[in-house]
């Protein structure tokens, strides 16, 4: 599974992804069986001369050829306009890429993620800061697919408000980790341990052992029914759960952050999720983040910039040339 990194300060854009593409097969029981691996597989896409960045991961195709190829084709025939927003461009892009993906295969192929970023036209003063957008189709498909902002927000008739900093997808647990200080399937988790689940077999989550207990405690009250213990449990994990555990502070960029800083700590970033993946001791299977890092940058009235190739990971070599 691929690693999928941005980061955005008021005049720049930086995005780093891995190339390893994983085959895997699914069986009758659903579980995965390794195939093989393809390294250095195209993932970052310069688009409309330079202008715009695009990286992805999950399927490798929506039915002709690669996503690479598919992101060339659609900004051949329509590129970014001169006066049109990267939110209007992604816009147009999202109602192609399902559209063909529908033609062809009848389906949208499930999981897909694209992150689009770009400067849309200049204003007569100053710059306005790059702006990131992110087409998803789950394996939900009950989730809506519609482009949706990142690191910042639109509000009808007034300005855009914009955060900065860094936005992952793919294998986040290792990023995760380091950006915002846990597992991101903690709260799940900890939802499931507080609350229970909806299986009809499943053990009753602590609240309502909890609420449970009270009930055969106190003789003099009105006794609880099962269902009433259940919404009351659920009632408390959400409160629990929204009582900011897991939600990093929004740090302020530093105003000493710079390009350079961008592209090293996407980077290190990348290379968490690849030790994680790749060099744990309880890892099983197949590696599945690694090959060559791709990363580019972009900057206002300039074409984006794609650098020489990343290789992740770490080789012990002797004085001789050897290994130890």
């Amino acid at each position: 599974m691929t690693i999928d990194i941005a980061f955005k300060t008021p005049d720049a854009l930086v995005f780093a992804t891995d190339g390893l593409a994983t085959v895997m097969e699914v069986d009758a029981r659903g579980q995965e069986r390794f195939l093989s691996n393809m390294a250095n597989v195209e993932k970052l896409v310069p688009l409309s001369g330079g202008r715009l960045l695009a990286m992805f991961n999950g399927v490798g195709s929506i039915g002709s050829g690669t996503v690479a190829t598919s992101l060339r084709a659609f900004d051949d025939r329509a590129p970014l306009g001169e006066s049109e927003s990267v939110g209007d461009y992604a816009r147009r892009l999202h109602a192609s890429l399902e559209a063909q993906a529908l033609s062809r295969l009848g389906a949208l192929p499930r999981p897909f993620h694209l992150i689009l970023g770009g400067f849309s036209q200049q204003p007569e003063h100053g710059v306005d800061p790059p702006t990131l957008w992110s087409i998803q189709w789950s394996v939900d498909p009950s989730l809506p697919t519609t482009p949706t902002p990142i690191l910042h927000t639109e509000e009808e008739g007034g300005a855009a408000r914009h955060r900065f900093g860094v936005h992952y997808a793919g294998v986040t647990e290792a990023v995760a980790r380091f950006v915002e200080g846990f597992d991101p399937a903690l709260p799940e988790r900890l939802a499931v341990l507080l609350a229970g689940t909806d299986a009809e077999d499943g053990p009753p989550g602590l609240l309502e052992q909890l609420a449970q207990e009270a009930r055969r405690l106190e003789s003099l009250a009105e006794p609880l029914s099962n269902a009433a213990a259940r919404g009351l449990a659920r009632r408390y994990a959400r409160r629990v759960l929204r009582a900011g555990f897991f939600s990093a502070a929004q740090e302020p960029l530093s105003e000493h952050f710079s390009l350079q800083a961008a592209v090293d700590y996407c980077v290190f970033l990348a290379q968490c999720a690849y030790a994680r993946e790749n060099l744990s001791p309880t890892r099983r299977g197949a590696p599945r983040v690694g090959s060559t890092l791709q990363v580019a940058y972009l900057v206002p009235s300039r074409p984006a910039h794609v650098l020489a190739g990343i290789r992740l990971g770490v080789r012990l070599q002797g004085i001789d040339g050897g290994l130890p």
